[in-house]
């Protein structure tokens, strides 16, 4: 177990001297931390070996100023210029939540992005205000997941997130379009583990759960829906690509080779609408009615989307933050490497 504020500091160290300012490092490794927290174990400071590895290859730019391409007042385009992708996230969220205060509504598109892990680890401080912030992302340099009745990777798993205030803790939805993801794929591959049931396919649209189908072999990931109603998954998925690449202009068809993300942003006040007290008596009356609903199980009650999430970082700030074997000796490499302790 890792105390937070020890291994925020030690992550920070190590985006410092890369030649990141104190602002990028501080936000880069809280999101990856707060993963962490939250159980998002796949989207935590696992990924930190990948950031260093993309930013000694020139492909994360460290240190610069992203590009505002338009501004409307309610609708900004920013140009991330390859620099840090939670950072970038970070700021888009903060200037959508300005604005959705001023217009009710606010909407920020970035493209040239770099990675900006777990979405879910961004929403908390946002819903706090009394605001809904959502946030919808994809690679439009990377494919692993096919149209559906497809074989050939076309799509990522195209992540969204979104949260909302209740008059008590709020709901957090995390999701992707896809059965699983890339980071899922490849933390099943570094331990050598299959996946429980066949949410893959081979390159012959053969159904199976060996990771590394889609890594070595040509594989595709499933949509969400899999064989049978994979076409809901392949419908969200082009919802959330044309949100995310058609509105930023950063799509498949520039043919991009690096991490390239393209985030769509919205924040919205209820205040603007029938107001904050109104959204949240409702969407309380709603939360009560799903965890009462009659359980199938009786030993399992109905979850919300987010409670487990809340409940691990709750246990985290208490008593530390877990980490698998395999990112504990990553991060004592990394550790190493920078002379820098853990």
């Amino acid at each position: 177990m890792l105390i937070q504020s020890k291994l925020n500091k030690f992550c920070t160290s190590v985006f410092k001297r890369l030649g990141m300012d104190d602002e990028k490092s501080k936000d880069t490794s809280e999101i990856l931390v707060e993963a962490d927290m939250m159980g998002h174990f796949t989207h935590g400071v696992r990924l930190l070996p990948l950031y260093i590895k993309d930013i000694e290859a020139g492909n994360m730019k460290p240190s610069g100023n992203q590009i505002t391409i338009h501004d409307t007042g309610s609708c900004i385009t920013i140009d991330g210029d390859n620099l840090p992708g939670i950072w970038l996230t970070k700021r888009g969220l903060k200037l959508s939540s300005e604005r959705a205060k001023i217009h009710g509504v606010s909407t920020v598109l970035i493209k040239n992005s770099h990675h900006n892990g777990a979405l879910a680890a961004y929403l908390l401080p946002i819903v706090e205000q009394g605001l809904v912030p959502i946030i919808k992302c994809s690679v439009p340099s990377s494919a692993t997941v096919a149209p559906f009745g497809g074989t050939k990777a076309l799509l990522t798993p195209d992540p969204m997130a979104l949260a909302f205030p209740t008059n008590g803790e709020p709901v957090i939805i995390d999701i992707s379009a896809s059965i699983t993801t890339n980071n899922m794929i490849a933390d099943k591959i570094i331990k050598n583990e299959m996946f429980d049931f066949n949410c893959l396919l081979t390159k012959d649209g053969i159904p199976t759960n060996d990771p590394k189908e889609v890594f070595e072999n040509n594989g595709t990931v499933m949509p969400l829906g899999g064989l049978e109603y994979g076409h809901k998954g392949f419908g969200l998925a082009l919802g959330i690509e044309a949100l995310s690449q058609g509105l930023s202009g950063s799509g498949r068809s520039r043919k991009l080779k690096t991490m390239n993300l393209s985030i769509y942003i919205q924040v919205i006040d209820p205040n603007a609408f029938a107001g904050l007290d109104a959204f949240k008596n409702e969407m309380s009356f709603l939360y009560n009615e799903c965890i009462n609903n009659p359980p199938i199980d009786k030993k399992n009650k109905v979850r919300m989307p987010g409670q487990n999430a809340l409940l691990c970082r709750r246990k985290s700030i208490e008593k530390g933050i877990y980490l698998s074997k395999e990112t504990l000796k990553s991060l004592e490499e990394i550790a190493k490497k920078f002379d820098i302790t853990l």
